[in-house]
């Protein structure tokens, strides 16, 4: 999740702080249900289209903004090439949590990195076995800058930094 080297800075609040739950003893009522992973794509090429299309970059779109509950986030497809390189991880397929995570998130974070920089994260709860991490980088013009699934458990160690906003209570 690092842009050229850059990291998150040690010690920032987190959800312990905050008296917050752990994602995995979150209410079920909480969750969301309907999101669906969807097929890995056949090539690089049609990994990359598959994720674009997924954020609304029809063709000859090369950007798009996203409304979310904090701020608009630019999508560019040029930005998405690199969520979807490693083949193995065939991250095309929770393209549809990702773009879920951004307009009903469980929370936004807002983490300082080591480069003076910013970015939110944008965490997605799901009553599914994946979960869904969406970063933005703020500096950038709130651009998409990428996206991974997870388990519970490791959703919990992006929750950190300054809670700018919660869907529960």
């Amino acid at each position: 999740m690092s842009l050229q080297g850059s990291r998150a800075l040690p010690d920032q609040k987190s959800w312990k702080d905050l008296g917050l739950p752990d994602i995995r003893d979150i209410d079920t009522r909480l969750l969301i249900y309907a999101v669906r992973e969807l097929p890995g794509a056949s090539s690089l090429t049609a990994a990359w289209e598959q994720v674009a299309t997924g954020f609304g970059l029809g063709h000859g779109l090369e950007a798009v903004l996203i409304e979310t509950p904090y701020v608009p986030i630019l999508v560019k497809r040029e930005h998405l090439l690199h969520t979807v390189e490693k083949r193995s991880n065939a991250r095309e397929r929770f393209t549809e949590f990702a773009r879920d995570t951004l307009t009903r998130p469980f929370e936004i974070w807002r983490a300082s990195y080591d480069d003076t920089s910013f970015r939110l994260s944008f965490i997605g709860a799901y009553n599914a076995r994946y979960q869904m991490l969406v970063v933005v980088h703020v500096e950038r013009g709130n651009v998409l800058w990428n996206f991974m699934n997870c388990d519970k458990k490791g959703l919990n160690k992006h929750r950190h930094g300054e809670l700018l906003y919660r869907r529960h209570r």
